[in-house]
Parts: structure tokens; C-alpha cells; sequence
């Protein structure tokens, strides 16, 4: 096994510990080695993370952790070199093929968090990317990445985050840390939210309107 990390593992872990994309090589081709490398950064990732999660933690999902963490990569590459034409695009940003769970949402989102960034660039550089739209559509089954950016709400589903209190109280925190104003008055959201911030809801949030319901019950 090589010593030297690959360019796929170092751009990858730039990316978790500065938060900034770093590309080392136009395309460089991904070994089965590079993946599993990949795979145990971002399982130790996982394992570091969970210590500030709450309630029980969903299991972490190598599977979508690696496919995350490809998507992030490719559509990295894609920003600053455009050698495929738009026709190729799909076969390059194909959907997870395993199932979308708790623990799948929290491990892919270590590499998807960083998408969002992705998208405003592209956006910037030809609104009418064919990439864009693409993207996009990944992100609408993987929501929980994109609470940062202005993701079409309409027909997004709930239902992974009513099978983990965990992820559940991981995503009400990223919207009032994200500020996401309409996500937090979506009626799924708003008695939770309220709930969470309580009797500080305006001084905390001043913007979030409580809404005029019972706190929410957990149990």
C-alpha cells in the first residue's frame, strides 16, 4: 500500500479541516485504494463528529460517506475544469444506490455539506450550467446539506428525520444556525423550532416567528 496519500484522500481531507476545496490534479483516476483510504478518514470523521451529536446515534454508512465524498469531488473537479460535455454529466452524478437512512444522511453529509459552495460558484460563473440543475436534484433527497442554500422546499420528505431524534435535532440546529427563515416557518418545522428555542424565541431569533401552537412533545 502506497505511503503517499492520494489526491483524492488530500483533497478530501483539506476539505474537513479547512473547509475549503483543494484539487491536486485535473481527473486523476480513483483506485479502490484511494476509496478505502477515503473511507476510514471520513469513519474517524464520523466518530469525532458524534461526540457533540444527540441522543443516540445513528450508525455511520461507509457506502454513503464514499459516494458523498465522490460527488463533492467530482463536481469540485467539474468547477475548475469542463473537459465532458453536459451529455456525460448524468452518469458522473448518479444517485445513491443504497438507502437513504439516518445514519446514511449524517455520513454522506460530511462531504455534502461543502456542495452548496459548489452550486453559488457555478451559479456565478454560467447560471444556465446544466450541472446546476443536477446537482440540485441530488441535494433535494439530501436536504439536510443543504440547509445553507435556497433549495426548492416544495415536495421535500421528512419522514428519515421522525426515525432518529438524533438527525431530527441535528437539522432544527442547523436551521437556526443556518438562519434558514423559510425552512423554519414549514409546518413541519415551525412547532419544533419554537419548541427548541422557547421563551427566547424572539431574542435568539428575531426574525422567526413563533407560531402560535402547544410546544412540541418528543415522546
Amino acid at each position: 500500500m502506497s505511503s503517499e496519500p492520494s489526491p483524492y484522500l488530500k483533497t478530501i481531507t483539506h476539505l474537513r479541516v479547512y473547509e475549503e476545496i483543494m484539487l491536486y490534479g485535473n481527473f486523476p483516476a480513483i483506485s479502490e485504494e484511494d476509496q478505502a483510504q477515503v473511507g476510514t478518514f471520513l469513519q474517524c470523521e464520523y466518530e469525532d463528529e458524534q461526540l457533540d451529536y444527540p441522543f443516540e446515534v445513528p450508525e455511520f454508512d461507509e457506502a454513503a460517506a464514499l459516494w458523498g465524498a465522490r460527488i463533492l469531488y467530482t463536481a469540485a473537479q467539474f468547477l475548475l475544469y469542463r473537459q465532458n460535455s453536459a451529455q456525460d454529466l448524468p452518469n458522473l452524478f448518479r444517485e445513491f444506490p443504497g438507502q437513504i437512512t439516518p445514519g446514511a444522511i449524517l455520513s454522506a453529509d460530511l462531504s455534502l455539506r461543502f456542495l452548496p459552495d459548489i452550486l453559488i460558484q457555478l451559479k456565478v460563473i454560467d447560471p444556465e450550467d446544466a450541472l446546476i440543475e443536477i446537482l440540485e436534484n441530488l441535494l433535494h433527497d439530501w436536504h439536510y446539506s443543504a440547509i445553507s442554500y435556497s433549495l426548492n422546499h416544495e415536495g421535500l420528505s421528512f419522514q428519515n428525520l421522525e426515525q432518529s431524534r438524533c438527525l431530527m435535532q441535528l437539522y432544527l440546529n442547523r436551521i437556526v444556525d443556518k438562519r434558514n427563515l423559510k425552512l423554519a416557518h414549514h409546518p413541519f418545522f415551525a412547532p419544533r423550532i419554537g419548541s427548541d428555542l422557547g421563551i427566547y424565541a424572539s431574542q435568539l431569533w428575531t426574525d422567526f416567528i413563533k407560531p402560535e401552537l402547544p410546544p412540541y412533545d418528543w415522546n
